[in-house]
């Protein structure tokens, strides 16, 4: 129909939803499972979290199933820290083969699902921070890490601030901390081809100290929900999203 505006699309993914090592790679761990247990192994909260707002949003789910030890789902290829101490000094085929495997298929269907999502494609990448860093705590519960100098991405992270707030007073949400949101990362490589009217990226950084609460399931909740409501928020009027 002439003028009709084009749909938002949603798109979750989980870089680091699982501490798992493949077995091939297992013999590399044995005496670091405290290692893999931590936030170094994998982002406590985000696979749960990521699988209700792609229920709740009918929208397509990448998460990752090996530990961000093997290789890191959320680096670029290149990126000094995509392998950890335990998988930098295998042989280059040995690397190679974990980059294909785990690393690849990963980033493969997220540009696939940014070419076929109609509309303007809205990532929501969940991950989790530590509440105390270096010694120093993080007086935050929440971030909302984007770019901004995309300004279709300061308004949507400013809306879903304000829904949050509105829901849940007594969490603390901050903007582009405890991280930059231009570090490199899977959406800010992709920010690079796609541009803001194509495609919104911005991780949700959840306090791991709100993962370990009684009530997180009550927090997942009203975080879902206001993740929802800010992607029906964008749709623009007219749109044949069903969002």
């Amino acid at each position: 129909m002439p003028g009709r505006k084009p749909p938002v699309s949603a798109l979750i993914t989980c870089e680091h939803a699982s501490n798992e090592v493949p077995a091939r790679w297992r013999h590399l761990f044995v005496g670091h499972e405290a290692e893999l247990a931590s936030h170094r192994g994998w982002d406590a909260g985000t696979a749960e979290l990521g699988h209700k707002l792609a229920d709740r949003l009918e929208a397509p789910l990448l998460a990752g199933r090996a530990t961000r030890l093997l290789i890191d789902l959320n680096r670029s290829a290149g990126h000094p820290r995509r392998y950890s101490e335990w998988t930098r000094k295998l042989p280059r085929a040995e690397r190679a083969r974990i980059e294909r495997e785990w690393w690849l298929p990963h980033w493969r269907a997220y540009r696939s699902h940014l070419e076929n999502l109609p509309g303007r494609v809205i990532h929501i990448a969940c991950h989790s921070f530590t509440p105390v860093f270096d010694g120093k705590p993080r007086r935050l519960d929440i971030g909302l890490l984007y770019d901004s100098a995309r300004q279709p991405e300061k308004a949507f992270c400013l809306e879903l601030r304000r829904l949050i707030e509105a829901r849940r007073p007594d969490l603390r949400v901050r903007m582009n901390a405890p991280y930059r949101g231009t570090a490199n990362g899977l959406g800010q490589q992709h920010r690079r081809q796609f541009p803001a009217d194509r495609l919104i990226t911005i991780e949700l950084e959840i306090g791991q100290h709100l993962v370990a609460r009684s009530d997180w399931s009550d927090t997942q909740e009203s975080l879902v929900s206001a993740v929802a409501e800010a992607v029906r928020a964008s749709v623009p009027r007219h749109s044949s999203c069903n969002l």
